[in-house]
C-alpha cells in the first residue's frame, strides 16, 4: 500500500525524535503540530488523529484544532460517530469569537492559526446528517453555501446535501417491511468483514475480512490506513443441514499484506472475481476453482482493467456479460458502471458504459447481477440517495434499456454508505454488510428477507449433489453435459470437487437432456422439460455415482448429514500459499478444437408412472391399474437382469401447506411415501427389494406464484406430483 512507508516513517519519528524537542512546550507542539497535517496530507486520518486529540486536549478552545481533529474522524476509516462534537466545538468558535466568515486569511499550515475555515460548515452538515439530525443538517448546510464561494469543491456537495436529506424524510417515511439479521458469530468476527459474495444455490459465501488468520500469519501486517490487517478473501460453506460452517481461508491470499477483496462469483460457483489494490490501482482479476485450491489471480482482458481504478464486477449466470465498475475517462461522473460482452473467439469485447440512466454524475459502485441476467442491484451515491451511497435496483428492458433506479429503502438503507449487497437466486434473501450496533465486529455480514413480490421470475435452478460411494471422493473427470435438445446446444459444468454440487441456470420453455459422465462414461441421464411458467424454481437433484438400494437408507431424503462424505473436513482451510494443480476437463471449446462432439445417450426407461395430487394430498393407491403396470414392469426387470434402478422425482406447488410446513418439505415426504409404496408392492410380490437401486432423486418445488386462488387445480394440480421412472 502506499502509504505504509510513510506510517512506519511518522511512527519512527515518533519514537526517536520527540524527547529531543522536550526543551519547550512550544518546540513540541509545532512538531505535533507539523506531523499532525503531513500525516492528514498522506490521508492517514487515523494516525493524524491521535495527534490533535493531545493537542485539543492542551486548547481545547482552538477552532482550528477541534476542526482538524473533527474532520479527520470524519474521513476515518471507523470513528466517524466520534467527528460532531470537535466540528460542532469548531464552527461555534469561528462564528462567535474568530472573524465570522472572514477566514480568507486562513492558513492550515501555521501552527498559530486558531480559526477554522468555512469548510467546516459542510463537516458539520455531514456529521448532522449522519446523525440523523436533518434539520440542523440543513442549517450548516446552507451556512456554507451562503459563506463559501461558488467555485468551491464542496458548493455541490453541500446543495447535494439537502437533496439527500429530503430523501431521506421521504424515505424513513416509507420504510419497508425488511427482516434483517446478523449471519452469526461463526462467519463474523470482531475483525470487519465485508464485500459477501453468494453462490447460486445458496451455499457457499465468500467474503472480504480484515481478520487475524488462524494461523496468525498476518498478526504484524497491518494497513497503516486502516490501523487492522489487510483484506484476505475467506469462504464459508453450508452444511446439509443449512448452517454456515467455519470460514476457511482462500490460498490466493498474499502470504504478507496486501489488498484483495471478494467480488462476485460465477453462477456455478468455480471462477471468482477478485479486486487487488496493486499499488493504488485498483484492478479485477479472476481465479478459477481446481479441485479444491484456486489458480492464481488473472486480469480480466480486454480494456476492463485501465490505469484507472477499477472497483467490482459482476457476471451473468450464462457468462456472456461481465459488468463492471471505474472511474475513467468519458463517464457520466466519478464511478460509472459498464459492460463487456463475450465475443464468438471467447474474447471479451471493447467496454461500453451501461447509459445515464443509472450512471449519474455521482459515483456508481458494487454492481450485482441476478441469475436471471435482467435485475441489477447496485450503489450509488445519485438518484435519490440519502445519503453516501445508498442500494438501488434497475431491470433491462427487451430493447436492452434498464429502467429507472429504485432505491430499495429503509432500513436497509442508511444515511451512511450502504455498498454491498446481493441476493439468492430466487430473490428472495440479500446479503450485506453494514456496521451496525450490535454487531460482533466494526462491519458484519448480514442477510434480509425481502417480501415476496421481490422474488425472482423466469428463472428456473437445477441444483444438487453428485455423490460418490462412502468413504471414497468424487473423481476429477466427472462432468455434467446440459443439451438444449431443440438446437443441440451442449454446455459443460463440473461439480464441486469437496462436496459434488453442480449449478446450472435453465432457461424456460425447453427440454434438455442431463448426462452425467465419469471418465466420459454416462452414469446417469434424463431429459427434464423446463416449464413456461413466470416464478422461480428450483430443481434439486441427488444423483448417485454407484447405485444405493432403495430399502439401505431409513429414509432417501436423510442424506448423510454435513458436507457429504469423502469431502474436505469441516473448516479446514486451505493453506495460504498453496498453488492450485492443474487439471484438464473438456469445454465445449476443447471438444470443438478436438473435433469432438457430444452425442446425447438414450434416456429412455423401461416404464414410468406418474401420480397427481390433489391439494396437501400424498401416497399412492396400490390397487391402481397404473401403478400395477408399473410394478409388472418393475419385477420383470428384477427377474431380467437380477435388479432394478429407479428414478424418483416428487413436486409440491407454490401454494402454501400448514399440515406439512412448507413445500419443499411436502415435496420431501411424496418423495419418500413413493418409495416405501414401491418397497411394499415388490415384496407383495415375492421378490427382494434390496436389488432395487436408487439412481437419482429429484424434489421440486415449482409453478406459478401463489394468487389466493387454491381452488384453481389446472392452474396449481399440474406441479403436484410423483413421477417413477425404471430401467
Amino acid at each position: 500500500m502506499k502509504h505504509g512507508y510513510a506510517l512506519l516513517l511518522s511512527a519512527s519519528l515518533i519514537a526517536h525524535t520527540a524527547p529531543a524537542f522536550a526543551q519547550g512546550e512550544n518546540t513540541t507542539f509545532a512538531w505535533k503540530f507539523e506531523e499532525g497535517n503531513k500525516l492528514m496530507e498522506e490521508k492517514l486520518y487515523n494516525q493524524s488523529a491521535e495527534i490533535w486529540v493531545q493537542l485539543v486536549q492542551e486548547q481545547p478552545d482552538n477552532a482550528n484544532l477541534n476542526y482538524k481533529l473533527g474532520t479527520c474522524y470524519f474521513h476515518s476509516y471507523n470513528q466517524k460517530h466520534k467527528a460532531l462534537p470537535y466540528l460542532e466545538k469548531a464552527a461555534a468558535q469561528r462564528s462567535s469569537g474568530y472573524g465570522g466568515f472572514n477566514t480568507a486569511g486562513y492558513d492550515p499550515f501555521d501552527m498559530r492559526e486558531k480559526n477554522a475555515p468555512v469548510e467546516v460548515d459542510y463537516y458539520l452538515g455531514r456529521a448532522y446528517h449522519l446523525n440523523g439530525d436533518y434539520d440542523k443538517a440543513d442549517q450548516s448546510y446552507q451556512k456554507f453555501l451562503d459563506g463559501a464561494d461558488k467555485g468551491h469543491e464542496l458548493y455541490p456537495m453541500a446543495a447535494r446535501g439537502k437533496e439527500q436529506t429530503a430523501n431521506a424524510r421521504k424515505l424513513i417515511a416509507d420504510p419497508k417491511p425488511y427482516q434483517i439479521s446478523n449471519v452469526g458469530k461463526v462467519v463474523n468476527q470482531d475483525h470487519p468483514d465485508f464485500s459477501p459474495v453468494l453462490s447460486v444455490d445458496g451455499n457457499a459465501l465468500f467474503f472480504t475480512s480484515r481478520r487475524v488468520r488462524p494461523d496468525s500469519s498476518n498478526s504484524g501486517v497491518i494497513d497503516p490506513v486502516a490501523g487492522l490487517p489487510f483484506e484476505n478473501i475467506y469462504v464459508s460453506y453450508k452444511d446439509r443441514e443449512g448452517n454456515w460452517q467455519a470460514p476457511e481461508l482462500l490460498n490466493i491470499n498474499p502470504p504478507e499484506g496486501g489488498h484483495l477483496a471478494s467480488v462476485n462469483v460465477s453462477a456455478d460457483g468455480q471462477t471468482l472475481f477478485i479486486y487487488r489494490d496493486d499499488g493504488g490501482d485498483g484492478n479485477l482479476y479472476e481465479s478459477r476453482l481446481v479441485g479444491e485450491l484456486w489458480s492464481d489471480p488473472v486480469l480480466i482482458g480486454s480494456d476492463v482493467n485501465t490505469k484507472s481504478w477499477e472497483t467490482h464486477a459482476a457476471i451473468t449466470a450464462d457468462g456472456n456479460t461481465l459488468y463492471f465498475v471505474s472511474d475513467r475517462k468519458g463517464g457520466a461522473g466519478g464511478r460509472d458502471i459498464y459492460r463487456v460482452v463475450k465475443l464468438p473467439t471467447g474474447e471479451w469485447s471493447k467496454a461500453q458504459s451501461i447509459g445515464n440512466v443509472v450512471n449519474t454524475p455521482y459515483d456508481e459502485d458494487a454492481v450485482f447481477i441476478h441469475p436471471n441476467g435482467r435485475t441489477m442491484f447496485f450503489a450509488s451515491k445519485g438518484h435519490n440517495s440519502m445519503g453516501g451511497f445508498d442500494i438501488f435496483t434497475t431491470e433491462m428492458q427487451e430493447d436492452g434499456s434498464w429502467t429507472p433506479p429504485v432505491n430499495i429503502g429503509v432500513p436497509l438503507n442508511t444515511v451512511d454508505d450502504d455498498v454491498f449487497f446481493v441476493t439468492t437466486a430466487d430473490g428472495r434473501r440479500g446479503y450485506f454488510s453494514s456496521d451496525k450496533i450490535g454487531g460482533y465486529g466494526e462491519k458484519d455480514i448480514y442477510f434480509v428477507d425481502l417480501p415476496e413480490e421481490m422474488e425472482a421470475e423466469g428463472l428456473t435452478v437445477l441444483k444438487g449433489f453428485i455423490i460418490p460411494p462412502p468413504g471414497t471422493t468424487l473423481p476429477p473427470s466427472t462432468i455434467l453435459y446440459v443439451t438444449d435438445k431443440a438446437t443441440g446446444e451442449v454446455k459443460t459444468y463440473k461439480p464441486r470437487q469437496r462436496d459434488g454440487v453442480y449449478v446450472v441456470i435453465l432457461p424456460p420453455c425447453k427440454e434438455y437432456n442431463l448426462d452425467y459422465r465419469v471418465d466420459d462414461k454416462t452414469i446417469h441421464t434424463e431429459d427434464i422439460y423446463v416449464e413456461c411458467e413466470t416464478a422461480y424454481q428450483e430443481i434439486n437433484k441427488e444423483i448417485y455415482l454407484n447405485p444405493v438400494s432403495i430399502t439401505g437408507p431409513a429414509s432417501i431424503v436423510d442424506l448423510p448429514k454435513g458436507s457429504p462424505p469423502g469431502s474436505k473436513e469441516k473448516g479446514e482451510p486451505a493453506k495460504s500459499g498453496e498453488k492450485a494443480k492443474p487439471e484438464e476437463y473438456l469445454t465445449d471449446a476443447q471438444l470443438k478444437e478436438k473435433g469432438k462432439t457430444h452425442t446425447m445417450p438414450d434416456a429412455s426407461y423401461a416404464a414410468e408412472y406418474v401420480k397427481y395430487y390433489e391439494y396437501n394430498k400424498k401416497d399412492i393407491d396400490q390397487a391402481e391399474t397404473d401403478w400395477k403396470g408399473f410394478i409388472d414392469t418393475v419385477v420383470g426387470l428384477i427377474d431380467k437382469n437380477g435388479k432394478a434402478t429407479i428414478v424418483i422425482e416428487a413436486s409440491a406447488s407454490k401454494v402454501p401447506t400448514r399440515t406439512f410446513g412448507t413445500n419443499e418439505n411436502l415435496s420431501r415426504q411424496r418423495m419418500d411415501d413413493a418409495r416405501k409404496r414401491l418397497i411394499e408392492a415388490v415384496q407383495a410380490r415375492g421378490k427382494n427389494a434390496d436389488v432395487i437401486f436408487l439412481e437419482a432423486i429429484n424434489s421440486l418445488v415449482q409453478g406459478p406464484a401463489y394468487k389466493g386462488d387454491y381452488i384453481n387445480t389446472e392452474k396449481y394440480g399440474k406441479f403436484q406430483y410423483v413421477k417413477l421412472k425404471t430401467r
